[in-house]
């Protein structure tokens, strides 16, 4: 940034900033403490300037606005350019594009259940739960009894929107099972703080408590935090059991210095065997979830669930087909079909970038994916885009009425050859007489996928399409774009 040109500047109030006023005091501190204090018409104007960059806005329209207060125009300008460098400095302020940082609504990311227990760390509750939810998890809380004494549910159910699960049995719950209902609901778990009793019932199998229970009937990842006094960590028992957990499959956090407690408060020093901070419990997590993520990937997940599952934790650029843009051989066919008003139905929609590029030509389409983990994350990628975005397997399609183009990039490649016939037969009497089938496949074998000839592709499709043209393409990716075929068939009359 030039900082001699500071009207040109696009500035926002900072999510925190540490200022406070006493009397005609302003002090501004910097994160590291240091402090700058204004006073009088000095205060009086960072306070309005804070309160105008609420949303962001250009140096040359905060000048405006403080002249349109003043009545005048201001004689230093520099005046307004120093107190913006000041707020900058203190990281009161920060430069920021005109567009929203984030969706307006933000798509579900991993599920996580929180376990905690009867240690003493548990009073830290909520702020790992905000921390969770800032990083994009969807958070549910069980709990033991002992964890409650350091926690109200109150609080924890306030920050979630769901009630913590305290009971094997809840009262009034006889034929709901919480703790196989959160196991398979999670796409992971996080015991923190994990006390020695908990980590003891992990290693032997126990599940009388709802928390040990809900980590043993996952088949998601399972971070255990331990947080216990030095003494009770070193005991051979307690690492006997964390080496047990270790080999059965769970992750164990190693533990970080922290105050003991039971230490008078003028004696405390830290000591190895407390929980990590709740940023670093979310990194371990993450780190933790991305790698199951970059493991599924590998063989295409079957059924609704798993491709949910892998929307949820898996970060877009971990999905070896997602593209940021449409595919330019597929906008290309459809535009030999129109260039404006066609209807269209895509398979396989994914995060939405082909839809959202077919609405923007006016075109009228109908965007279908399996997964509604997928179908969300579309809509808050385009919250404008005038798709329709709509949860349908095209192998057993509730879909009616008729299309002028069905478009398939990367679908029918992952089927079964019992799904690729009913998916020939879902499209036979989805798309009008006369109508165009766009499909690309992968052209070389890879795990799951079953490549396509123009031999193939019409013993399956036809009679009810022709295949009109046959051209060599690819996938792009995030970071590769492996060969593939695109084919072009025409829906023939009926009968």
């Amino acid at each position: 940034m030039d900082p001699e040109r500071w009207t040109e500047w696009t500035l926002c109030r900072a999510p925190v900033v540490r200022i406070y006023e006493c009397a005609e005091r302003l002090v501004v501190l910097s994160p590291e403490g240091d402090g700058h204090a204004l006073t009088g018409d000095s205060a009086a104007l960072a306070a309005e300037v804070l309160t105008f960059l609420a949303a962001p806005r250009s140096g040359a329209e905060v000048l405006a606005h403080v002249e349109a207060l003043t009545g005048a125009p201001i004689e230093r300008p520099e005046v307004i350019a120093e107190l913006l460098r000041l707020l900058l400095r203190a990281r009161a302020l920060e430069h920021a594009g005109r567009e929203p940082r984030s969706p307006r609504t933000r798509a579900p990311g991993p599920r996580v259940v929180l376990g905690l227990t009867g240690a003493v760390a548990t009073m830290h509750a909520p702020a790992l739960v905000q921390r969770l939810q800032a990083r994009g998890f969807e958070v549910r809380v069980t709990a033991t009894d002992s964890a409650l004494r350091f926690v109200r549910a109150e609080a924890l159910e306030a920050l979630t929107h769901h009630p913590v699960v305290s009971s094997i049995w809840p009262e009034g719950q006889i034929h709901r099972v919480p703790h196989i209902e959160l196991a398979q609901w999670a796409d992971a778990v996080v015991i923190c703080p994990a006390s020695a009793t908990t980590i003891a019932r992990l290693a032997v199998g126990d599940h009388a408590s709802v928390v040990a229970a809900v980590a043993l009937a996952a088949r998601a990842p399972v971070l255990v935090v331990p947080s216990m006094n030095p003494a009770m960590y070193a005991e051979p028992a307690v690492q006997r059991n964390l080496a047990r957990i270790v080999e059965d499959g769970l992750h164990v956090a190693h533990p970080a210095r922290a105050l003991e407690v039971a230490d008078p408060p003028g004696t405390r020093t830290p000591m190895l065997g407390g929980a990590p901070p709740p940023e670093v419990v979310v990194q371990l997590l993450e780190a933790i979830v991305r790698e199951r993520a970059s493991a599924a990937v590998t063989s295409p997940p079957r059924g609704a669930e798993g491709w949910d599952r892998l929307y949820r934790t898996c970060a877009p650029q971990q999905l070896p087909w997602q593209s940021e843009a449409a595919d330019p051989d597929l906008l290309a066919a459809l535009a030999g079909e129109g260039e404006t008003g066609l209807s269209v139905l895509e398979i396989g929609a994914g995060l939405g970038a082909l839809a959202t590029a077919i609405a923007g030509r006016g075109h009228a389409i109908v965007a279908t994916d399996v997964s509604t983990a997928a179908l969300e994350q579309a809509r808050a990628r385009a919250p404008e885009s005038r798709a329709i975005w709509l949860a349908d397997d095209i192998t057993e399609t509730r879909l009616r009425g008729r299309f002028d183009v069905a478009l398939d990039r990367a679908c029918l490649h992952l089927l079964s050859d019992a799904e690729a016939r009913r998916y020939a037969a879902a499209l036979a009497g989805l798309v009008r007489p006369g109508g165009a089938l766009v499909v690309k496949t992968l052209a070389e074998p890879t795990p799951g996928v079953t490549p396509y000839s123009a031999e193939s592709i019409a013993a399956l499709l036809g009679p009810e399409f022709a295949l009109e043209r046959e051209a060599a393409s690819t996938l792009p990716g995030p970071s590769a774009a492996p060969a593939a075929r695109l084919f072009v068939l025409r829906r023939q009359a009926d009968g």
